[in-house]
């Protein structure tokens, strides 16, 4: 039971950037017409650093991902510079 309950979790984490950047939009536009009693406008700024902290997870997640990607798909092509590229630019010197 447990197993299906993360399930569900990981994949509304797919969608949860949109989410929450368009939830700490809202939060920035609240703050800045102003307005609000210092407690509502704690409590909101306290809920846009939580929002901006996801946000950040999420795409440092998501760099990382595109990062190992990159290295396999080098990695897989042999565009990862090896040691024998400095031999082959001394034979167009012979040459």
């Amino acid at each position: 039971m447990a197993e299906s309950t993360d399930k569900p979790a990981s994949k509304s984490d797919a969608k949860t950037f949109e989410n929450a950047f368009s939830e700490l939009e809202d939060v920035v536009r609240k703050l800045e017409t102003g307005g609000l009693s210092l407690d509502e406008a704690t409590k909101l700024f306290e809920s846009g650093m939580k929002l901006a902290t996801k946000c950040n997870e999420i795409l440092t997640t998501s760099e990382l991902k595109i990062t190992r990607l990159q290295a396999n798909f080098a990695s897989q092509m042999n565009l990862v510079p090896d040691a024998d590229d400095d031999d082959g630019d001394s034979g167009c010197e012979d040459a």
